[in-house]
């Protein structure tokens, strides 16, 4: 399952949110293991054995995967941010090691991003209007689900990876491997980061961004 689909989304209130009652019988490994919520003045944590993730008004979104190499990330509205030029200071864990840098989320290409960016990138699209997916049993989602995050920090050419995503479909043993929603999205995902790589390709470059499938 895609991550982004589990961790990457806008908290609740948290005065809204269910508590699962305390079990009579003593504690066990998997209740030792259950996510533990707490709050301060001005964030709310999720935390688990692999992963710590903090929510707030200046978090633009936050993620993660546990596991024997547990990643995570969080982008964070810096204090020269502005809703023209919306600066996010992006940090976390990979399957590399730590990261921790700035950038300006116009400036993110996903034809050459990595997944922390390309989540950041996602989240403030959707987060402005300018993307509302038409497949809310996917709303949150990064990638398609199916399609791996790999090491989180890493660049990589996410709209050729989407188109190979939607041409594999035609090569699973049943067809289609994935429902129509989960293609349907992937078509989805790959308009919306073309159109917003378009203007990262210069002028007369002949890059395949604008190709068709």
């Amino acid at each position: 399952m895609n991550i982004g689909a589990l961790l990457n989304f806008a908290m609740p209130d948290a005065s809204a949110l269910p508590r699962r009652s305390r079990p009579v019988s003593g504690s066990s490994a998997f209740a030792e293991s259950l996510t533990a919520e707490r709050e301060t003045p001005g964030h709310r944590f999720v935390q688990g054995p692999d992963f710590f993730l903090r929510m707030g008004e200046n978090i633009l979104c936050s993620g993660g995967v546990g596991g024997s190499n547990p990643q995570t990330y969080e982008a964070e509205f810096t204090a020269g941010s502005t809703d023209e030029d919306p600066i996010v200071r992006i940090r976390g864990t990979s399957g590399s090691g730590a990261f921790d840098f700035t950038c300006h989320i116009r400036d993110i290409d996903p034809s050459n991003a990595s997944y922390a960016e390309l989540a950041a990138l996602n989240r403030w699209l959707c987060r402005t209007g300018a993307y509302q997916t038409k497949f809310p049993g996917q709303a949150g989602s990064v990638l398609p689900c199916g399609m791996d995050w790999g090491d989180i920090s890493k660049k990589r050419d996410f709209i050729s990876e989407i188109r190979g995503f939607i041409a594999s479909a035609s090569n699973a043993s049943h067809y289609p491997k994935y429902g129509s929603g989960i293609y349907g999205y992937a078509y989805e995902l790959l308009e919306v980061y073309r159109e917003f790589s378009r203007d990262k390709v210069p002028a007369g470059s002949g890059g395949t961004i604008a190709a068709e499938l």
